[in-house]
């Protein structure tokens, strides 16, 4: 995927989850060229891009220890992203 379609996938995906930025874990890498940062950051596109069926089919796709790296990766994400949304709402 090249990084101009990325870039718009991002910022409709922020748009429909009601956030202005990316979450955390992404916008505060140390290190953006790590394996793990590369991952987080896949995590949040398939989150952004895919149905949570397409998700599951994905996911049971990969090799076991991926998916389960994944999908902790995903759920962690989806956390970061509810807790932002609540932050936005207010009390």
């Amino acid at each position: 995927m090249k990084n101009k379609d990325f870039c718009s996938v991002t910022k409709a995906a922020l748009a429909r989850f009601g956030v202005s930025d990316t979450p955390p874990l992404i916008s505060t890498a140390r290190d953006t060229n790590s394996e793990d940062h590369r991952r987080n950051c896949l995590a949040f596109y398939l989150l952004c891009s895919r149905s949570p069926q397409e998700l599951r089919d994905w996911l049971q796709q990969q090799n076991s220890a991926f998916a389960e790296d994944m999908c902790e990766r995903l759920n962690l994400v989806r956390q970061q992203i509810q807790a932002m949304r609540r932050e936005v709402a207010g009390p």
